[in-house]
């Protein structure tokens, strides 16, 4: 049985529910859509403009010394 079958299976047993399913269906394409048509560029992701911040500076420079010092 392939998964699209599987799936068809499963709407079938659930009747009272194929508005709830419909939705959700509807919302995933939608949120697949636009993350594939609107991938985070690097100034509207704010993780992607951290990455590689460590390389430019001694973050943490004598850092033992700050947290073990007597």
């Amino acid at each position: 049985m392939t998964t699209k079958q599987a799936i068809f299976d499963a709407i079938e047993q659930l009747p009272q529910h194929l508005k709830d399913v419909l939705q959700y269906v509807q919302k995933l394409a939608r949120t697949l859509k636009s993350t594939t048509s609107n991938p985070p560029t690097q100034s509207s992701d704010r993780l992607a403009n951290f990455i590689g911040a460590v390389s430019y500076g001694s973050l943490a420079a004598n850092l033992d010394d700050e947290l073990y010092e007597g």
